[in-house]
């Protein structure tokens, strides 16, 4: 009997510690998000944003000026992005996470 409940405890061990290097094997063949870049950030500004927000992020008025963001407002900003705001169209079902993150690094070093 006592045989019969170690063979149970060591197949369940195995069972657990294949799931486990299963899982590591999953993750590390994720592949990691790139890093924000201001290079990339600054396409997607002149694609999606310099038509309201002005080239180099100079406007007449008419848009949020976004050189007047400082960096505590992130989500702020990340929330008007991918939800809109007012007249601001929503871009959260274009724009890919990694999209935001460059154009929030180009905003914050245009200013």
């Amino acid at each position: 009997m006592r045989h019969r409940i170690r063979q149970a405890a060591a197949a369940a061990a195995g069972l657990v510690a294949t799931a486990w290097l299963a899982g590591l094997a999953v993750a590390a063949a994720q592949p990691a998000s790139p890093a924000p870049s201001p290079e990339r950030g600054k396409q997607l500004y002149n694609s999606y944003c310099a038509r309201c927000h002005g080239i180099n992020m100079v406007n007449s008025g008419a848009a949020f000026d976004l050189r007047t963001l400082g960096p505590d407002e992130h989500a702020r900003f990340e929330h008007s992005v991918t939800q809109g705001l007012g007249a601001m169209p929503a871009w959260g079902s274009i724009l890919k996470p990694e999209d935001i993150e460059s154009l929030w690094t180009y905003v914050m070093a245009g200013k």
